[in-house]
């Protein structure tokens, strides 16, 4: 380990194979006195595509910029594919500001293609699966999100090994976004591109990647698959990010939880004994009447398009988030009764 400066490690250029394996070592950075990363530790193999999610200033981008060699860290070892070099000719990013403002479409992109014959072939390729119609249009005329288009292209056009995406699909509305994260997710599949995925949109991580990891003020707060991290409710850095959770009273009995009358599985282990039980607004099912559960008032509905989304007090006191059939509008004060899923729940001891 390097003191004072991060080593960034890149293989030469003619290395054969797909993507390159990224692994951070103790990678620490500070700015004014305040640590932004604190000993990052992270083993990144060929291929995947890795999330990386958290709150304003986790430290997320800062990580990004490390990875990508567009930034030093204090102290700690960035090693691409075993090596470490200060240039990354095969390592790509694209950043808020990647793509260049001058120019032509095509002449941003084609400079950037490997292989000078049919580069002209491959550049109307990319431009047509990030969703730029006009190769001839000038860099000036785009919108900020066709400039993020722009940038995703350029970078494709090297065959990077490895790819740090910062929030590269921000400036695109829900539609364009989502059609251009899924042809950009086949493409790095297809390749077998080692992809670093940095986004605000908790759904889009949990989407894109074969592992989420999630950041809290500069430190690793989980990390796993996106079914094993979106089940860690119990975490305070977790729920934030992934959220929302509500939390209910239980009683742990042994490996059951009663809940309202239910006796519902415990997911991992917990002392006997009084608890708080956290639940997401999926696995909370609006019941009969007379079905075991608890009564609640809806304090707010909202429609979200393939469900409607409903906050309510129950009798003890709680809040829940409860998703529902879009179709089944609740009025504001009426009385429902709700229950739990017959699923796994996760605990916390009581505050």
């Amino acid at each position: 380990m390097v003191e004072g400066s991060a080593a960034v490690a890149v293989p030469s250029d003619g290395t054969s194979g797909a993507g390159w394996s990224v692994r951070l070592s103790g990678v620490t950075r500070s700015r004014a006195g305040a640590r932004v990363l604190d000993g990052i530790d992270l083993d990144l193999p060929a291929g995947g595509i890795v999330a990386i999610v958290g709150e304003s200033g986790c430290g997320a981008t800062t990580l990004a910029g490390i990875i990508a060699g567009r930034e030093r860290a204090d102290h700690g070892e960035v090693l691409i594919d075993g090596r470490a070099r200060p240039d990354a000719p095969r390592l790509g990013g694209v950043f808020d500001d990647g793509a260049p403002r001058f120019g032509r479409v095509r002449d941003a992109v084609l400079p950037r293609a490997r292989h000078p014959r049919g580069a002209d072939d491959e550049v109307r390729r990319l431009l047509a699966l990030v969703g730029l119609t006009s190769p001839d249009a000038g860099i000036r005329r785009l919108s900020r999100g066709d400039r993020q288009r722009l940038a995703i292209a350029r970078a494709l056009a090297a065959e990077p090994r490895a790819l740090v995406l910062d929030d590269a699909l921000s400036a695109l509305h829900t539609v364009g976004r989502e059609r251009l994260r899924d042809a950009l997710v086949r493409e790095l599949r297809r390749r077998g591109t080692t992809t670093v995925w940095v986004t605000r949109d908790t759904a889009e991580a949990i989407a894109v990647a074969d592992r989420v990891i999630v950041l809290d003020r500069g430190r690793i707060a989980a990390d796993g698959t996106p079914e094993q991290v979106y089940a860690r409710a119990a975490e305070p850095a977790v729920a934030a990010v992934l959220g929302p959770v509500s939390s209910v009273p239980g009683i742990v009995e042994g490996s059951e939880v009663d809940v309202w009358g239910q006796h519902l599985p415990l997911a991992g282990s917990a002392h006997d004994g009084h608890c708080e039980v956290l639940v997401r607004p999926e696995n909370v099912v609006l019941v009969a009447p007379d079905a075991p559960g608890m009564d609640a008032v809806v304090e707010e509905s909202r429609f979200l398009g393939r469900v409607r989304r409903s906050l309510v007090r129950t009798l003890d006191g709680s809040l829940v988030h409860v998703d529902h059939a879009a179709d089944a509008r609740l009025d504001l004060h009426a009385r429902v009764r709700i229950a739990l899923a017959a699923v796994p729940v996760t605990t916390r001891p009581l505050s």
